[in-house]
């Protein structure tokens, strides 16, 4: 096997003896054993479904082996393309219709217009999936129309100055603001993918991520190489790649939604010249559901290199250094559009509530306060409910807009209706309650009256439908309380409902977004609040009314045996105590021992429903928040034991059922108490 030139003695004895066996072995096994080649300092993290790997490398990388070794890398350039082939056609396959994936090219120049070509003709090539594609040439003329294919949609944006170095972010913005599907990729002109690519990046948005990075792989060809690929040879590893690159993030391809390219406030076209845009913009999409297990090769064509783009004296990479010790939550504020000002956003989230729908609809436009607007999420309703909505919405145009989504539970459709609304103030409201007249006009002059407050909230009342005749009680746990901080209360109880707080847009962009959990993701979110240490007002007049009913579309009381619930729960208690950490609660206070009691109990249920995993987790977190006390510590000790020797989950039946009896013999305690 030839070795490459100038590589010391000792580097070529390391790859030997370290990397070739491993490389060697992986490559021997069935795909996708190949994703897992890595240098051997850096360490993998598998994807949910094994089907891809994140290096979890801070920087981008080049593979060490296939430099030294250039066989190996033309053989996973080999396996690579076997597993997912890169095809190229003249014209798509597919028939009229709208699109399902609108891809995002910028151009300018002569120069790389074959490479551009041959990548179109790769994404001519996907299959099974519908997609549009925009080439964005950002030149003082249009001077490669008439060469694009005639599937092809040409824009020409030119910069204000036609000087000034190419702006990548301008032509995605640009290109975004034109896209008619509603998943965009984002692709630069000199990268071949599989023929694949398209439809497996948009089964993974189905699964509910909003960024998809896609890429484990990209094989730099040399110029010769692709010279001979732009001749027409499909041979792609007739020789081997010049350099194999890993985590790439936004840098050559990756899928995002609309609605999240919106919502994160596009590209920042303050980025001139070549360099930093990519990583910044990652940053921020990093604060969205986010696929980053790359399990794609792409092909990189040659090209001249941009200037300054890798020198260390780039201002582009001094700007993102800088631009990124700002939180990207603030950054996202800062290129979103301004809110209105005034304006109050109801966000309604329903699955299957028609009836219910039509009342809590009413109990917002009966406010008092001007301007509003209601969103409302239907998440996947199977009855009328959608219908109900669009109706809602034809009789009040100019306040209400329906949003129609797959199921995705209660936290993806309040995110999805954050991102679609515009007002100052943020009001959530779920299906089935209802907002008091008047609530608005006071929390919005409450906060516009008291310095620095950032939610409004008041006394919340409860209606039991469960009984008859129906009666309205309250105020709820604390909301009847003047308090000023979340924490610690929020620690032991979500101590308001979704509907009882009304929210400044500034605080909501600290928050960051809702997660798409169907348990406990409003107490989590109500936990990120109160990290911020944000100053609460009250005020003394009834609010909102929470409606308790049980039925098919309501939590049932078996929701403790649901091991997917119980794993939301376990991942928001994780949350909820370091958001309570983070607004500085005593880790010896009253309240953490009765967090630390909550998640042993938890522990248990988890591991008694067969989620051991969860039970685990929330034992580290039990034990690491009640250790201090003698007789916990004791306690967690002897669990312990027990689960290591039974196994977490006969243990936690164990011992649940004890528990059981001696409750079923004493008097119960406060409700606190017994979590």
């Amino acid at each position: 096997m030839a070795e490459a030139a100038g590589a010391s003695r000792k580097e070529r004895l390391g790859v030997w003896l370290k990397e070739r066996l491993r490389y060697e072995w992986l490559l021997r096994r069935p795909a996708p054993a190949q994703l897992a080649i890595a240098n051997r300092n850096e360490r993998l993290e598998a994807a949910p479904d094994g089907e891809g790997q994140a290096c979890l490398w801070r920087f981008t990388s080049r593979l060490h082996a296939p430099r030294l070794q250039p066989e190996l890398g033309r053989r996973l350039l080999e396996r690579c393309l076997a597993a997912a082939p890169v095809r190229r056609r003249s014209a798509p396959p597919w028939d009229e219709g709208p699109p399902e994936l609108s891809v995002l090219i910028g151009h300018r120049g002569s120069e790389r217009l074959p490479l551009l070509l041959a990548t179109l003709e790769s994404l001519a090539a996907q299959e099974d999936v519908r997609l549009e594609c925009l080439v964005i040439e950002q030149d003082s003329e249009p001077r490669i129309a008439d060469r694009l294919p005639s599937w092809v949609r040409h824009i020409h944006g030119p910069l204000p100055d036609p000087a000034a170095p190419y702006n990548r972010s301008h032509t995605f913005n640009l290109g975004a603001r034109e896209a008619r599907a509603p998943v965009l990729l984002l692709h630069d002109n000199d990268m071949l993918v599989p023929a694949g690519y398209a439809r497996r990046l948009l089964e993974r948005i189905a699964r509910g991520y909003a960024v998809v990075n896609p890429k484990r792989f990209v094989f730099y060809l040399d110029a010769i190489h692709s010279a001979s690929v732009l001749a027409g040879s499909d041979n792609y590893a007739e020789q081997p790649a010049e350099a194999i690159v890993q985590n790439l993030e936004a840098g050559g391809s990756m899928a995002i939604t609309a609605e999240a390219y919106a919502a994160i406030g596009g590209m920042d076209e303050g980025f001139v010249g070549w360099g930093g845009e990519d990583n910044e913009f990652w940053d921020r999409c990093l604060t969205r559901p986010t696929w980053i297990w790359g399990y794609e090769p792409i092909v990189h064509l040659w090209h001249r290199g941009q200037p300054l783009k890798h020198r260390n004296d780039n201002p582009n990479l001094e700007r993102a250094r800088a631009v990124m010790r700002r939180p990207a939550l603030e950054r996202i504020a800062a290129l979103r559009p301004t809110p209105v000002p005034g304006l109050v956003s109801t966000i309604i989230p329903v699955h299957n509530r028609s009836a219910l729908l039509r009342e809590a609809v009413d109990s917002v436009l009966a406010q008092d306060h001007r301007p509003i607007e209601i969103v409302i999420v239907d998440d996947g309703s199977s009855d009328d409910t959608g219908a109900v909505a669009d109706g809602l919405a034809t009789a009040h145009p100019a306040l209400i807009r329906v949003i129609h989504q797959p199921n995705g539970g209660p936290g993806a459709a309040r995110q999805r209706g954050l991102d679609h609304s515009r007002g100052e103030f943020i009001q959530y409201l779920d299906s089935d309650d209802l907002l008091l007249p008047g609530k608005f006009c006071a929390q919005v002059a409450a906060l516009e009256g008291s310095a620095g407050a950032q939610i409004a909230y008041g006394p919340g009342l409860e209606e039991d439908h469960s009984r008859r005749p129906v009666e309205r009680r309250g105020p709820m746990r604390a909301t009847g309380q003047h308090l000023e901080r979340l924490f610690p209360r929020l620690l032991l109880e979500r101590w308001w409902t979704t509907s009882c707080p009304l929210y400044r847009r500034e605080l909501i962009d600290r928050i960051g977004p809702w997660q798409p959990w169907i348990n406990e993701e409003d107490w989590e979110y109500d936990g990120r609040a109160g990290a911020t240490d944000a100053p609460l007002v009250w005020v003394p007049v009834p609010v909102s009314v929470r409606r308790i009913h049980m039925g098919d579309d309501h939590l049932s009381d078996r929701g403790h045996l649901d091991p997917r619930k119980l794993g939301d729960r376990a991942r928001a208690q994780e949350s909820l105590l370091s958001s309570a950490l983070a607004a500085g609660v005593d880790r010896r206070s009253p309240e953490m021992a009765r967090f630390s009691r909550s998640a042993f109990l938890l522990s248990r249920q988890c591991g008694a429903a067969g989620a051991e995993q969860a039970s685990h987790r929330l034992f580290q977190l039990a034990r690491r928040t009640g250790a201090w006390q003698r007789r916990r510590r004791l306690e967690f000790v002897g669990y312990r034991l027990l689960a290591a020797a039974l196994g977490w989950g006969r243990a936690a039946r164990l011992t649940m059922g004890v528990r059981t009896r001696l409750l079923a013999r004493t008097p119960p305690r406060e409700e606190h108490d017994l979590r």
